[in-house]
């Protein structure tokens, strides 16, 4: 007979009793407790896992338990097999190299995670995110501009039009073109700026269309704001932003979607979008420019006036067209790196779409 020491406790109050534990023919027998020796049947006695250093838990009848180190006994005692995952853990605990390993691969994950597991698990649930979402999320951001200042467009009646027509003949036959609207204001208060909404309208300011040299810069900056709008960067942003539950609700269908209309202008409005949507965007653009006759040089020439109206600004107003895009320099090397050598058309005036 081996007996092993062990700790009682009633189960009513944090005293501990040393004690003796000995496994006799289906019975645990324990002496000790309160001068006395008790037996309990063993089919009725729990055992918590094998757990590295971890003391050994024995659940008995009527809520008592007792502490006691692990021993080779307990397993033979308990009467199951121990699983893959105990035993797993066990090792892991037992060794501590194993742990930093462990701890550096969860670190590691976690980060691969949020760098790319959620952007992939953004853009598949924007996908789901219904149109009464995207219009009530616009029309929230159109609110909050109008109260800085956005108002009706001072351009002249012919040379919006001839604008809008440019603009169609642009994005004509592209995914998503139905939903996209070009939307012509005044924006002191934002300054020379673009940008695209859910719903598909697409913002131009008088300032942007005063400040471009040629209507192919014009047209550079729409067909980016349209590949905004083509690839849902705005829902993406807006749930990249959020949790992953929320994440995961869009995905199966558990939520309405309102929490994103709530979201959405304030990350419009203050985060902008990301420097990976930014730059698909920016590849969008420059394809769909050069499938139009157009270089993408006239993108990089309106990023150079930008750059010289704003030196070192991030830029104006609440969504300032510099101020979350990747480096400037950068996408001007992008644009002229897509336009190649001897790249046709040439820049339009203004005057060319009245």
């Amino acid at each position: 007979m081996i007996e092993l020491p062990g700790r009682w406790f009633d189960g009513r109050s944090s005293r501990a009793h040393d004690v003796r534990v000995e496994l006799l023919p289906g019975v645990l027998g324990v002496d000790g407790i309160d001068g006395m020796r008790h037996e309990w049947p063993i089919d009725g006695v729990g055992i918590t896992p094998r757990l590295g250093n971890t003391p050994r838990v024995l659940s008995l009848p009527g809520g008592g338990r007792i502490e006691m180190a692990d021993s080779p006994l307990l397993a033979q005692w308990a009467g199951r097999p121990v699983s893959p995952i105990e035993r797993g853990a066990d090792w892991l605990e037992r060794r501590r190299g194993a742990i930093a390993v462990a701890a550096l691969a969860t670190v590691l994950s976690t980060v691969v995670f949020l760098h790319a597991g959620v952007p992939w698990l953004a853009e598949k649930a924007a996908a789901h995110i219904p149109p009464v979402v995207e219009r009530t999320a616009s029309a929230q951001v159109v609110s909050l501009l109008t109260r800085t200042g956005v108002g009706a467009t001072t351009l002249a009646p012919a040379r919006q039009l001839a604008i809008a027509a440019e603009f169609r003949r642009l994005v004509a036959g592209e995914p998503r073109a139905r939903d996209m609207r070009l939307r012509l204001v005044h924006a002191p208060g934002i300054g020379a700026n673009a940008f695209a909404l859910p719903d598909g309208r697409i913002y131009l300011t008088d300032e942007l269309v005063a400040l471009a040299g040629s209507d192919d810069e014009l047209m550079a900056v729409l067909a980016h704001e349209a590949g905004h709008h083509v690839h849902r960067h705005a829902m993406r942003q807006a749930l990249e932003s959020s949790s992953v539950f929320l994440l995961a609700g869009v995905l199966l269908g558990d939520v309405s979607g309102s929490s994103l209309a709530v979201s959405l202008p304030a990350v419009l409005l203050s985060n902008g979008f990301s420097r990976g949507h930014e730059r698909e965007a920016d590849r969008y653009a420059f394809a769909l420019l050069k499938r139009r006759g157009i270089s993408p040089r006239a993108f990089a020439d309106i990023m150079r006036r930008l750059m010289k109206r704003e030196p070192g600004s991030a830029g104006a107003g609440p969504i300032g067209y510099l101020s979350t895009h990747p480096p400037t320099p950068e996408r001007i090397q992008a644009a002229e790196s897509a336009a190649g050598p001897g790249t046709a058309g040439g820049p339009r005036r203004p005057d060319d779409l009245q």
